[in-house]
């Protein structure tokens, strides 16, 4: 009985590819568009992690920056900094000597030898304050009370779009998951219309095959197997066509970022979800197959 059943099945295996096979045009084409309709979510799930994870890197605690004047001298920073380290609102404040700021910026950007041709330091001193309210109204309350201070040439409260770039990310997953689900539609409405047409084109194999002792279940077989191969075909040319891209991406970041002290990575998606990806297309493909196969059936039970 289990032989019985295996030779079942591998035949209708058999077939479904042999019918890819004999098929190479239309079975290329109709896999290409099942590929970039699985695609699409992946590669914005690619780009949503990777927005992500340069957002994750990026400080979001409130903070203020304080630049003084060029001219001012330490004596200056000195003052401004008791007055804001005594001020209720500062839950901390780091100075940023001038000197200090110019060797950064020497160290992480490919303007070292312009700088070092200057004859003074275009730099300021400077003071990143630490605030204990989160308000956007008392920040910048704050921002105008630091900014009357002697001495003080600019402050400047840029915290606050990064946190809008974390809510868009929240936003953005939401929009990724809402679009896995209507493309995983769109594949079972695709490879059910896919079998569907073979199901019409071999109408009068399948009845006469009923006539001599045919199953429903022997009839449905051959094109759920093709159904769950165009599925799995297509699953694994979608995440290829994916990690090419994000490859591709990859590369023409770095050569753009390669003279800045930071790098953006593309965060591809995981081997778990590769696997759940490919499976899932699939078994999407043999759902649409399973549908289409009993519509038909019944139609040749009750013909018009």
């Amino acid at each position: 009985m289990g032989g019985v059943w295996l030779r079942l099945h591998g035949h209708a295996a058999a077939d479904a590819l042999g019918r890819l096979a004999r098929q190479p045009v239309a079975s290329a084409l109709s896999i290409l568009v099942l590929a970039i309709a699985i695609a699409l979510p992946v590669v914005a799930a690619v780009a949503l992690r990777s927005v992500g994870s340069a957002a994750a890197s990026i400080d979001t605690e409130p903070h203020v920056n304080v630049y003084l004047e060029l001219e001012a001298t330490d004596e200056d920073a000195r003052r401004v900094e008791r007055s804001l380290r005594g001020h209720a609102d500062a839950a901390g404040v780091r100075f940023v000597p001038r000197e200090q700021a110019l060797a950064e910026l020497k160290a992480t950007t490919h303007l070292a030898e312009v700088l070092a041709a200057l004859d003074r330091n275009p730099l300021p001193h400077a003071f990143t304050v630490r605030v204990r309210s989160s308000d956007a109204q008392r920040i910048e309350a704050l921002r105008v009370e630091w900014g009357r201070l002697p001495r003080v040439e600019q402050v400047r409260a840029d915290f606050e779009w990064s946190r809008q770039l974390g809510r868009w990310t929240t936003f953005a997953s939401r929009i990724v998951a809402v679009g896995w689900a209507l493309l995983g539609i769109a594949v079972l409405f695709i490879v059910g219309h896919l079998i569907r047409l073979q199901v019409v084109t071999r109408r009068e194999e399948i009845e006469v095959s009923r006539l001599i002792g045919a199953t429903a279940a022997d009839v449905r077989r051959p094109f759920l197997y093709h159904g769950f191969s165009q599925g799995l075909i297509a699953g694994l040319t979608a995440v290829a066509v994916a990690g090419g891209l994000a490859a591709w991406v990859t590369s023409e970041v770095r050569a753009l970022t390669s003279s800045y002290s930071t790098e953006f990575k593309v965060v591809f998606i995981s081997e778990a979800e590769i696997v759940v990806t490919i499976l899932g297309a699939a078994l999407l493909g043999l759902a649409g197959a399973w549908a289409a196969v009993n519509r038909e059936l019944r139609a040749f039970s009750h013909p018009r």
